[in-house]
């Protein structure tokens, strides 16, 4: 029972590796970052003063190719790692920057983060962090 149950996880965790997901992320209606691939190097936008001091929205949508029942969250992080700010079972979300300022304030980085986990406990698969922007702070 123990071996099917680990093949079964296997074949699920393979068919979401390679599964072509997308995603992206604007602020103030203007496209800032969209991609399919999660590099950590790539996927990085300095963030003007100018941007980062009006008032409106940071949006972050992220979609599967074969959508799945396991658990998705977005989350913001520092530049140290720390989670500051997280949208539990979502895909997409809307915050404003006034709320970003204060929440990353005196922080020189917001990184972004799709977190994908099994909505069953018994399933013996580790949740999956997909880094999906950082966005350079003024």
């Amino acid at each position: 029972m123990k071996k099917l149950l680990t093949i079964l996880t296997i074949i699920c965790l393979a068919e979401t590796v390679s599964a072509q997901d997308s995603w992206k992320v604007v602020l103030h209606k203007k496209l800032l970052l969209t991609g399919k691939g999660a590099d950590e190097e790539k996927n990085i936008k300095l963030i003007k003063l100018s941007e980062w001091e009006k008032s409106g929205y940071l949006e972050v949508s992220y979609k599967e190719e074969q959508p799945s029942a396991w658990l998705h969250s977005i989350r913001f992080a520092d530049e140290q790692g720390n989670e500051l700010l997280v949208k539990d079972s979502t895909t997409s979300t809307k915050v404003s920057t006034i709320a970003l300022r204060k929440t990353f304030s005196g922080k020189k980085q917001v990184k972004i983060y799709m977190v994908i986990a099994p909505s069953d406990p018994m399933i013996m698969a580790p949740a999956r962090r997909i880094h999906l922007a950082t966005l350079k702070l003024p």
